[in-house]
């Protein structure tokens, strides 16, 4: 006699585009409104670690408490783990491998010696918050919320990329004028961290390579080293947001009509005839 299949919870309230939202504009305000009232700016919160702690470690501990206080009341399914098997593939999986092979060189490419152990420590710890925060609201709250109804997975992945891209213009209220930039370059990188989650089924796959890769960057910017590593990894850099751009065009054409939750798509149909 085979055992039940676990009941699914019911939801306190129903995934939907402008619930996501509502979440992401949360999160925004809290996380970067803290870091405002720090008085620390974008260029200067990894100069020392009383900055990091003050300016990224704290608003971004807040950020998760309050992600993970929604989850626990919202309750709900395919957050952090896949609720359908995706197409998968060695073309797919490129691009988090390269990625990878980058945050590989930028780390030996960082000058160690001008760091402290403690530093280092912080500047992990922040890294680590950014990947399950910020993973947690895009690849989790907001692609679950536009996996709804009659959408398809390339119009999730596709919303998804543009906002976790478009939240990068609130670093302009730290002082960073780079900002407008930095939305074209996180959309894209974000298209990795996508497939981190498609290709593995789990949320933490995204979060673990997120945090690596900021992690890289926030030693790189604040003590970049000089070499092959370094020029390598340069390349490497124009390498992934060139291939994330072609990745999302073969997703976005290949998953065009592909439902993003059959579940919801079969019940909008029956609805429907009904």
């Amino acid at each position: 006699m085979s055992a039940a299949p676990p009941r699914r919870a019911t939801p306190r309230i129903e995934p939907s585009p402008r619930v996501g939202l509502m979440m992401f504009a949360a999160y925004a305000i809290v996380v970067v409104g803290l870091m405002r009232i720090s008085g620390i700016g974008y260029e200067h919160l990894f100069d020392s670690t009383s900055n990091t702690l003050r300016a990224a470690v704290l608003p971004l501990a807040v950020g998760a408490v309050l992600v993970i206080a929604f989850l626990r009341w919202a309750r709900w399914d395919g957050v952090f783990h896949e609720l359908q098997a995706l197409s998968k593939g060695k073309l797919l999986a490129s691009l988090p491998v390269v990625m990878i092979a980058v945050i590989v060189l930028t780390l030996m490419g960082v000058s160690w010696s001008q760091f402290a152990t403690g530093q280092v420590l912080v500047i992990a710890l922040a890294a680590a918050l950014v990947g399950f925060t910020e993973e947690t609201v895009f690849r989790g709250i907001v692609l679950r919320s536009l996996r709804t109804g009659r959408r398809t997975e390339a119009a999730a992945l596709a919303w998804t990329a543009l906002v976790f891209g478009l939240f990068h213009l609130t670093n302009l209220a730290l002082g960073e004028m780079g900002a407008p930039l930095q939305v074209v370059f996180a959309g894209l990188s974000g298209v990795s961290f996508y497939l981190a989650r498609r290709l593995t089924g789990i949320l933490f796959a995204a979060m673990a390579l997120h945090a690596s890769w900021d992690f890289s960057t926030f030693l790189a910017g604040v003590h970049p080293g000089e070499g092959v590593f370094v020029s390598t990894a340069a390349f490497g850099l124009v390498v992934i947001y060139a291939w994330a751009a072609v990745i999302l065009i073969v997703l976005v054409r290949r998953d065009r009509h592909t439902p993003a939750n059959p579940r919801d798509a079969d019940a909008v149909g029956t609805r429907t005839r009904d």
